[in-house]
């Protein structure tokens, strides 16, 4: 059984609730986490597909089990099979087991003291006369516990979120993914993600390969809200005339799943009072690929660390909160606003449009403009200056892929 109370409740162990956990617990508060399935990190919905150097910065150093393969470069194909090849000589991503990397984490939050509860489900909660909440538990873990602090990072549409005045999820920057696990590829290089543009089979996004030292892979695509994801999912892994070849002799190894994606880049508050959003609650992903887990470790050791201090110093006013939006926004604020702009003018473009940008790419060469992606630190201000050469949005986005470099600048050391 939960205790009665507790300082923070945490809602939701993925890699933003458990770092937020763990981060608390280490600055010495009372932290239950509250998660509604049976096993952390199960079901998996996401790719695991993290940039080496940022994600060594604002990770725990990792088991190498964890670490299912490590990524050279990727072949992008464009609508009409035109391929770009993108190589470095040394690994600039991890494929990671998602679901034992949100078990280590809640390893690593347990062992300081916060206490984990599965099968707890959050279904509602209110504000006591005292300031302090009370959660509704349900599931095996049913009962009612008081808390000075809420932390919702129970994902796209959280328990929590939806119940506050915050703007509801602006739907028009949604995709949802289909995706699974298959062994028996073949025409696969283990050293590269696979991503494929075109309406036909991902409208609004894209879908990817992305292979396992095993010779497995992750096979998924996402599509904007008015697609079957389904039915595009079918399409892509039975029709696509490169993709198909592939799958032919494949099997799944694991369920396929839908997951919903938010990329508004964070466009509303992710605070109240006594409470603060985080992950892909408070829409933390990179707009241009779906991807949120070193945006989820960040915010979330600044969440971890604003609400423990809150509670300390007896202060969960919004004023006080603000500071945990503050933080996130000076180190990731403007990437996400350019990101969400270069994500909207890419995949808005006709088929055509994206070919003819595909060819004049290749025509001018992919070395030189990966040289310039290759030293640059990545901040907003110099992804708007590239993106002005059209030539560039291509190299933007699949630096964005590979995250080469990093998104984040040296002050981002310091969260």
């Amino acid at each position: 059984m939960p205790d009665d109370a507790v300082d923070i409740a945490i809602i939701g162990c993925g890699v933003s609730g458990a770092t937020a956990a763990l981060t608390a617990a280490k600055n010495g508060s009372k932290v239950s986490i509250f998660e509604e399935h049976a096993i952390v990190g199960e079901p998996s919905h996401c790719s695991g597909h993290v940039g080496i150097s940022a994600f060594r910065k604002f990770s725990p150093n990792l088991p190498s089990r964890i670490i299912e393969n490590e990524i050279k470069g990727a072949v992008l194909h464009s609508p009409s099979g035109q391929e770009l090849i993108l190589y470095r000589s040394q690994p600039v991503t991890w494929v990671l087991n998602r679901a034992e990397f949100d078990r280590y984490l809640a390893f690593l939050a347990t062992e300081k003291g916060a206490k984990l509860h599965l099968n707890a489900r959050v279904e509602g909660f209110k504000r006591l006369s005292n300031g302090e909440f009370e959660l509704k538990i349900g599931g095996q873990s049913r009962a009612d516990i008081s808390c000075r602090m809420m932390i919702d990072a129970g994902g796209c549409g959280a328990p929590i979120s939806k119940y506050l005045t915050f703007p509801a999820l602006n739907r028009k920057m949604l995709v949802n993914s289909a995706q699974v696990t298959m062994e028996g590829l073949t025409d696969i290089d283990e050293d590269l993600v696979e991503v494929y543009y075109g309406q036909q089979y991902a409208p609004g996004f894209f879908g990817w390969i992305i292979p396992h030292r095993d010779g497995s892979a992750k096979v998924g695509i996402a599509a904007g809200r008015r697609a079957n994801v389904h039915r595009c999912f079918e399409r892509f892994v039975k029709k696509h005339p490169k993709v198909s070849p592939k799958l032919r002799r494949a099997k799944y190894t694991s369920k396929l799943t839908y997951h919903p994606i938010p990329i508004d880049g964070a466009q509303h508050r992710t605070y109240a009072n006594g409470i603060l959003t985080v992950g892909d609650a408070a829409s933390q992903v990179k707009p241009t690929t779906g991807g949120g887990i070193v945006f989820s470790l960040i915010c979330g050791k600044i969440a971890g660390r604003t609400a423990s201090r809150a509670v300390e110093l007896e202060d969960i006013s919004d004023k006080y909160l603000s500071n945990y939006e503050n933080s996130w926004r000076k180190l990731l604020g403007l990437d996400l606003t350019v990101m969400r702009w270069l994500r909207k003018s890419l995949y808005k473009l006709p088929d055509q449009r994206l070919d003819k940008i595909f060819k004049t790419f290749r025509e001018l060469g992919v070395d030189d403009i990966l040289n310039q992606t290759a030293d640059i630190d990545f901040q907003g201000k110099t992804l708007l200056s590239l993106a002005r050469d059209p030539r560039l949005i291509i190299a933007l986005i699949s630096a964005s892929i590979l995250s080469v470099p990093s998104l984040l600048n040296s002050k981002a050391d310091s969260a």
